[in-house]
């Protein structure tokens, strides 16, 4: 008989650079096992043929989208600490992973179960030259508007849909230079303010390089979003974008996208997945 081993549960919050936006969700559970071998982190493993370690992620990302505040949970032997985990992990990730949070987790539903909410930073070039003021003000009205429907595309076919119930919020910021456009993602924050990569990825977006043929630099707009996420009601910023640019009559396409959070709704609040009263 094997030695048993007391277990505890570990969540964590890491960052997905640019290095590794491209890579698929199966890529990513691949990186993180691979390191947690490396690193001699205690994971349990699942019995069967194939074993594998015992972790659940929390909303997956599309593919080319970065984040600061991606989720794990681990299921682990009590011999290893949160901060233990993350130092280990971090030693033995690729460019473009980090953990830059961890903590104990005691509540039974896993992250991918709670998750309700997600916000994020998305930059959008106009095809036209219109101006952040006239899309601030259609904004208004389509946030006014009872139902938008958009058609998504999901295992059965296309299928039209109302997401205005899943817009939480929506609001745009007009920049008007580069330094204030570097400042449009929170770079002070206590998760990004030590990540030079991610600085120097933001400063990249204003390169005219990035943008779609025919856009300009000057055309590049700041939306910033929190919509329904997880397994009941889950809203993608390139839907969203595709229903406001429907709705204004112009092109819009997509610059770049960067989630900013991830949220579980708790007696009617979004905490984020490491507060106390969720864990």
């Amino acid at each position: 008989m094997g030695e048993v081993f007391a277990l505890s549960n570990i969540r964590i919050r890491f960052i997905r650079g640019e290095e590794v936006k491209y890579i698929s969700h199966l890529d990513l559970m691949k990186s993180f096992d691979r390191a947690i071998r490396r690193a001699g982190i205690p994971v349990i493993y699942s019995q069967g043929f194939n074993p594998h370690p015992n972790m659940v992620f929390g909303l997956p990302l599309s593919v080319g989208v970065t984040s600061q505040a991606e989720y794990a949970d681990f299921e682990v032997d009590d011999s290893i600490l949160p901060d233990e985990f993350m130092k280990r992990i971090n030693n033995s990730f690729p460019p473009g992973l980090k953990v830059i949070d961890a903590k104990e987790r005691h509540g039974k539903a896993n992250i991918m179960a709670s998750i309700g909410a997600a916000s994020y930073d998305i930059l959008i070039a106009a095809a036209d030259g219109i101006c952040a003021d006239i899309v601030a003000d259609k904004i208004k009205g389509f946030l006014e508007e009872d139902r938008i429907y958009v058609e998504k595309e999901s295992k059965k076919g296309k299928r039209e849909i109302d997401i205005r119930p899943m817009i939480i919020r929506l609001e745009i910021k007009k920049q008007r230079d580069d330094e204030e456009r570097l400042r449009a993602v929170d770079c002070s924050s206590k998760y990004t303010n030590s990540d030079r990569w991610l600085k120097e990825y933001i400063e990249s977006l204003y390169r005219d390089d990035v943008l779609p043929p025919g856009f300009k630099r000057e055309s590049i707009m700041h939306l910033k979003a929190l919509l329904s996420a997880g397994s009941m009601n889950n809203l993608k910023p390139e839907l969203l974008v595709e229903a406001l640019a429907g709705y204004i009559g112009q092109e819009l396409k997509v610059v770049k996208i960067h989630r900013t959070g991830l949220f579980i709704e708790e007696g009617g609040k979004l905490l984020e997945p490491l507060d106390g009263n969720v864990l």
